[in-house]
């Protein structure tokens, strides 16, 4: 479990955005709406415990979670 980090420009990220979705990450924002503690994910995720992907576009940064295990945290209690 690890963060990956990503730079691009927004060209490319409607794209990227699209593989993402369909490897079963979600954007932080829509995880926020759902109910979700994002503030507990994002410790979550820089502790190693939950796969993220933090994508910079230009100077605006996004954070997508993986959607399986950020369930599982909810069920836990952790998020």
């Amino acid at each position: 479990m690890a963060i990956k980090n990503i730079e691009m420009d927004r060209r490319d990220s409607v794209s990227y955005r699209k593989m993402l979705k369909q490897g079963g990450f979600l954007s932080a924002s829509y995880l926020s709406v759902s109910g979700f503690d994002i503030a507990s994910l994002k410790k979550l995720a820089l502790a190693g415990k939950l796969d993220a992907v933090r994508c910079a576009i230009g100077k605006s940064t996004r954070w997508y979670y993986s959607e399986m295990q950020a369930e599982r945290a909810r069920l836990r209690g952790l998020a």
